[in-house]
C-alpha cells in the first residue's frame, strides 16, 4: 500500500535547532546551574554536553552534571534550567531548513501532513508559528519528553485519525532513539533525516534500522518514492 500520511519531526528536521537555538539555550541553562553551585565553567559544561548529547537528552545532561558536579541546591535548580532550555525566548520569525518549504507545499497536495515533536507545548507551537508552518499541517502533536513521553502514542493517533494501517504512515526525523525507533516499533515507514546533533550510529538490527536515510530535504521525495 502507498504512503497516505507523513509525520515530520520539527527540531533539526524542519529547522536548524542545533545551530540557531541550542547554543544560547544551553548556555542559559548552564548558567542557572552554575549560579546554584555547579562546580564547572561554561566551557566545561559545553564540552561535556557535546560528548553526552549523542546518547542522552538535554534533560539528562543537566541532571547528570548537577548530580556529579553540584550540590543539593544545584539539583533544586534543575526545573529552572530545563525550562530555560526547553522554553527559550524565541524570535518572531525563524527560517526553515533549505528545501523544507518546497517539500511541504508539494506533499500537502497528496498526503495528510502532521508534525510530531517533543518539548514544551507552548514553545513548540510558537516555533511552528515563527516558521510559518502552523497552518500547513492537519495537527501538531507535542509530546512531553521531560516526562519521558514517547512519540509512539502520537503516531497511533494519526493512524486512528486517518483510518490507515501502520505501513501507510511515513515518519521523518533526525532522532534514531525517538521517532525512528517508535516508527519501526509501530510498523510504520521510517526515514532518518541526518542533521544536527547525532544520537548514535544507525542500527544494523532490521527491527530498528530506518527504511530510508537522507541528509537534505531535496532528497526526501525521490528517496522515499513520494508522489508530487
Amino acid at each position: 500500500m502507498p504512503i497516505r500520511a507523513i509525520a515530520f519531526d520539527l527540531d533539526d528536521t524542519l529547522m536548524d535547532t542545533t545551530g540557531i537555538l541550542v547554543p544560547r539555550a544551553a548556555q542559559n541553562a548552564f548558567q542557572i546551574l552554575i549560579d546554584a553551585g555547579l562546580n564547572l565553567t561554561l566551557d566545561e559544561c559545553e564540552e561535556k554536553r557535546t560528548q553526552m548529547i549523542k546518547n542522552v537528552s538535554h534533560k539528562d545532561v543537566f541532571s547528570t552534571l548537577a548530580k556529579d558536579h553540584g550540590s543539593e541546591k544545584t539539583l533544586l535548580a534543575l526545573d529552572l534550567a530545563n525550562k530555560a532550555f526547553y522554553e527559550p525566548e524565541l524570535p518572531l520569525q525563524l527560517p526553515l531548513l533549505e528545501g523544507a518549504r518546497q517539500n511541504i507545499d508539494q506533499l500537502k497536495k497528496n498526503y495528510s501532513l502532521y508534525v510530531v515533536t517533543a518539548g514544551y507545548e507552548s514553545a513548540q507551537k510558537q516555533k511552528a508559528k515563527a516558521l510559518g508552518i502552523d497552518q500547513d499541517f492537519k495537527k501538531i502533536f507535542v509530546v512531553n519528553s521531560l516526562q519521558k513521553e514517547r512519540k509512539l502514542g502520537s503516531f497511533e493517533k494519526i493512524l486512528e485519525l486517518e483510518n490507515i494501517k501502520p505501513h501507510e504512515l511515513l515518519c521523518i526525523g533526525n532522532s534514531l532513539s525517538s521517532e525512528i525507533k517508535d516508527a519501526k516499533k509501530l510498523g510504520a515507514v521510517a526515514c532518518y533525516f541526518e542533521f544536527g546533533e547525532d544520537r548514535g550510529p544507525v542500527s544494523l538490527n532490521p527491527a530498528e534500522k530506518p527504511d530510508y536515510h537522507v541528509k537534505h530535504h531535496f532528497d526526501i521525495i525521490p528517496t522515499c518514492k513520494l508522489k508530487i
